[in-house]
C-alpha cells in the first residue's frame, strides 16, 4: 500500500517548477510510481501502475507533437483542453508548458455561455479536440469562434514507441518564471459568470513548501501524512483540488494518485473501458481492489457508501482515512470536522458580522512568501479573503470548522456549487413573485422558497406554480411554496438571505427530506443488484388498467422531464424548457394522477431527436452519460420512477440507481420497465 523511495526534502524545496520536477524524478528514480489507473472496466483485475520514466516520456512525446501544430514563430498561446475525464488531463497539463504554451481547463458543467465568456476573458482562441470528446464539445466548437482547432491523436499513440521519444527539456527557471502562469483554471465568480484564474508556478510550488512547515509536535502536516500513500482521487481531473494532489503532492511529495475509470477509451493503455460515472457501487469495487491508503471525495459519495451497509463495511475495512472537499459532510456521518491551520501561513480569522462566524484571511508577509502562493497568482492583493466562514472550537481555540461562504455560494454534498444571487434576482422579476431565496447548503440539491405578492388561496397553488415556473427555467437551464411568514429584509429593502434561511429552516429541511433524503443508514425494500430484469419489479395481482401505449408515454415523459434542464444547459435549451413546462398528468382523481394526452405527446417528442439550438444531442439509443447525465440526475430519475411504480403497483420493490448505470439509454430504460411490468 506504501512504497519507500527517497522522499527526503530537497534543498530547493518550495522553489521547484512542476515540469522540471517531473523530469528530475524520471531521470533519477524512473521506476517510482507516478499514477495508477484501472486495468479494465472489471476492477477485480486490479490497477496498472505507470512509473515516472514512462509518463515523462509520454509527456515529451506529446509536447513534441504539440509544437508541430503551431508556426515556429507563434507566441505563447493559451490552449483549451476539453476531453474525457481521464489521464489525458494530467498529460496535457504537464506537456503544454514544455511545448511553450499555457493550458486552460473549463469545467464540463459549464453552460455554452459560460464557456464562451471565460474563453474570451482568458484570451483563448485555440482548442484541442480529442476524437472521443464529450458531446457538448460539438456545441462549443460550433458556437464559439475558434481561430485554431487541433485534433488530438489517440492516447495510445503517446504511450507507444517511447524509446524513440525525443526529450523536450524544460528551460524555465524559478527566479525568472515563478510568477508566470502555469495554467488557467476558473472560479465560479461572484456575479454568476465564471472568471479565469491564471495560476502561476509559484502558487503550485507552495504545495512543495508545505514540507518545510514545522509540526511543533502536533498532528502531522497533511503533505507529510500522505507521503508514499496510494490516494484515490474521486474528483474531476480539471478540479483545482484534484490537481493539487494529482500533479502537486504527487510530484513534490511522492503521493501516488489513483484515478477512476476514464469516461471512455479503447487504447492499449486502458483496454476496453466503458463509460462508468463514479457511484457508490463503483467506489465499493475501488475500495476492494485499489490497494488504497485513503480517498479524496465529494461528500455525496461518502454519504452514498454510508447509506449502504455492505459498502460501509467495505470502506471501513479497506482504507485508513477519508477526506472530502467542495461541500459540507452531513453531521450524521461522523464527528465535527475541525481543522488546525499552521500559524506559519500568516493567516487570521476575522469576525463576519452578518453570520456571526469568522472568515479565513491571509495577510501578505514577505518573509512567508514561499508559503503564500496565492499572492503569486494575485500579485496586486495585500490580503486574500478566502470567503470561507468557520466556527471556532469551544475549548480548542486553534481548531476551526467550516460553516458557510461569505458570498452565499451554496455548497452541495456533490461538491457542486451554486451562486443563488443571480437566480434569485431573475426569479424575482416574475410579476407574481415578491422575493425568492434558494437553499441547499450541505444538501444534495437546491430548494426554492418563494414569497408571492399575493398569496394563493386553496386550489390556486397549482396555477401559481405554472405561472412562476417559466421564470425558474429562465433563471437556470441546469438547476432546479409556503406562505405566512414574511421574508426578512434589510433597511434598504434587500432580502436578508441568512435570516430567511434561518426563519424557514424547518420548511427547507422538510422539503429536502421529502424530495431526496440525505442520510438513510438502513436501506430497506431495495432490489438486489444481481436480479434479472423480470425480478426487478414484481407486478401486483392487478395489472395497470391504463392502455398499454400510455406507459411508455409516461416513462418517456418522466425521462424527458428529468433531463430537459440538463440538455437546455448544454444547448441553449428552448425545446427542453418547453418540454419541462408541460404537466405530465392532471391531478383530478382524489389527488391520484390521471394520465392524459400530454404525456403521450411528450413520448412522441422523445422518440425523435431532441432539437436544441445546435445539432441533435439526444436519441433513444444515446448513452445518457455521454450527454452529461450525472449522479444527482440519476437519483432524481430513479426517485420519480419509484414514486410512479409505488402508486401504480403498490408493494413492489424499489429500483436501485445502479440499474440506470447498467441500462443507460432511453430505450433500455423503457424496455426494462415494460418487461418487468409485463
Amino acid at each position: 500500500m506504501e512504497f519507500t523511495p527517497d522522499l527526503s526534502v530537497p534543498a530547493n524545496c518550495g522553489k521547484r517548477l512542476l515540469p522540471a520536477v517531473l523530469d528530475e524524478i524520471a531521470a533519477n528514480d524512473p521506476t517510482r510510481i507516478f499514477i495508477s489507473v484501472p486495468k479494465s472496466s472489471h476492477l477485480s483485475q486490479g490497477f496498472k501502475d505507470i512509473d515516472y520514466g514512462t509518463f515523462s516520456k509520454a509527456v515529451d512525446k506529446y509536447a513534441g507533437w504539440l509544437r508541430t501544430q503551431f508556426d515556429e514563430h507563434a507566441g505563447q498561446e493559451t490552449i483549451l483542453y476539453f476531453g474525457p475525464l481521464d489521464i489525458r488531463y494530467l498529460l496535457v497539463i504537464l506537456d503544454t508548458p514544455k511545448a511553450g504554451y499555457i493550458l486552460f481547463f473549463s469545467s464540463n458543467r459549464n453552460s455554452i455561455e459560460a464557456h464562451q465568456s471565460i474563453a474570451e476573458m482568458a484570451r483563448c482562441e485555440t482548442i484541442l479536440v480529442p476524437d472521443d470528446a464529450p458531446i457538448i464539445l460539438d456545441q462549443i466548437l460550433k458556437t464559439l469562434p475558434w481561430k485554431t482547432q487541433i485534433p488530438i491523436l489517440p492516447l495510445s499513440y503517446f504511450f507507444e514507441d517511447l524509446d524513440k521519444a525525443k526529450h523536450i527539456p524544460f528551460t524555465l527557471t524559478w527566479e525568472e518564471d515563478k510568477d508566470n502562469p502555469f495554467c488557467v483554471l476558473h472560479i465560479s465568480g461572484s456575479t454568476g459568470v465564471p472568471k479565469p484564474v491564471f495560476v502561476t508556478y509559484g502558487t503550485f510550488a507552495c504545495n512543495d513548501a508545505h514540507q518545510l512547515i514545522p509540526s511543533l509536535g502536533g498532528k502531522p502536516k497533511l503533505v507529510n501524512f500522505l507521503k508514499g500513500k496510494r490516494y484515490f482521487l474521486a474528483l474531476p481531473p480539471f478540479h483545482a483540488a484534484c490537481l493539487t494532489f494529482s500533479i502537486g503532492y504527487n510530484n513534490f511529495a511522492g503521493v501516488i494518485s489513483v484515478i477512476p475509470l476514464p469516461s471512455r477509451d479503447s487504447t492499449c493503455l486502458l483496454p476496453s473501458l466503458l463509460p462508468r460515472p463514479l457511484t457508490a457501487d463503483l467506489m465499493n469495487e475501488i475500495y476492494k481492489h485499489g490497494n488504497l491508503g485513503g480517498v479524496l471525495s465529494a461528500p455525496s459519495l461518502i454519504v452514498d457508501c454510508f447509506n449502504n451497509t455492505e459498502y460501509y463495511k467495505t470502506m471501513l475495512s479497506n482504507i485508513k482515512f477519508i477526506s472530502y472537499v467542495g461541500g459540507a459532510l452531513p453531521a450524521e456521518i461522523g464527528n465535527e470536522s475541525y481543522l488546525a491551520i499552521s500559524e506559519s501561513l500568516g493567516h487570521t480569522f476575522v469576525q463576519h458580522e452578518e453570520s456571526g462566524y469568522h472568515e479565513l484571511v491571509i495577510k501578505r508577509d514577505p518573509e512567508r512568501a514561499f508559503l503564500q502562493g496565492v499572492f503569486s497568482t494575485f500579485p496586486d492583493k495585500q490580503t486574500f479573503n478566502s470567503g470561507d466562514l468557520s466556527e471556532q472550537h469551544p475549548t480548542n481555540l486553534h481548531s476551526w470548522a467550516f460553516r458557510a461562504r461569505t458570498d452565499d455560494i451554496i455548497a452541495f454534498t456533490t461538491a457542486d456549487k451554486l451562486n443563488p444571487i443571480t437566480m434569485e434576482s431573475t426569479i424575482s422579476t416574475n410579476p407574481r413573485v415578491k422575493s425568492a431565496v434558494i437553499g441547499g447548503q450541505g444538501k444534495f440539491q437546491a430548494s426554492l422558497l418563494i414569497e408571492p405578492h399575493i398569496y394563493p388561496q386553496n386550489g390556486e397553488e397549482e396555477q401559481f406554480i405554472k405561472d412562476v415556473w417559466p421564470t425558474v427555467l429562465e433563471a437556470s437551464r441546469a438547476c432546479p411554496a409556503h406562505a405566512g411568514k414574511p421574508i426578512p429584509r434589510a433597511r434598504k429593502g434587500t432580502v436578508q438571505r441568512q435570516g430567511a434561511l434561518h426563519l424557514y429552516k424547518s420548511e427547507f429541511e422538510e422539503l429536502c427530506e421529502r424530495v431526496q433524503p440525505t442520510i438513510k443508514k438502513e436501506v430497506t425494500n431495495t432490489v438486489a443488484a444481481k436480479a434479472t430484469i423480470p425480478e426487478l419489479i414484481t407486478p401486483a395481482a392487478q395489472k395497470i388498467d391504463t392502455p398499454a401505449k400510455v406507459l411508455p408515454g409516461l416513462l418517456d415523459a418522466v425521462i424527458q422531464t428529468a433531463f430537459a434542464q440538463m440538455l437546455s444547459g448544454l444547448g441553449g435549451g428552448e425545446a427542453a424548457s418547453q418540454a419541462t413546462s408541460k404537466p405530465l398528468t392532471n391531478s383530478t382523481d382524489n389527488g391520484n394522477p390521471v394520465i392524459n394526452d400530454t404525456s403521450i405527446d411528450l413520448a412522441i417528442g422523445v422518440t425523435s431527436p431532441l432539437k436544441l439550438s445546435g445539432p441533435s444531442l439526444y436519441f433513444d439509443d444515446s448513452n445518457l452519460f455521454d450527454v452529461g447525465l450525472d449522479s444527482l440526475q440519476v437519483k432524481s430519475l430513479v426517485h420519480v420512477l419509484n414514486q410512479y411504480l409505488t402508486r401504480t403497483h403498490p408493494g413492489v420493490g424499489e429500483l436501485e440507481a445502479k440499474l440506470v448505470y447498467e441500462k443507460s439509454t432511453v430505450r433500455e430504460i423503457l424496455e426494462m420497465i415494460q418487461v418487468a411490468m409485463g
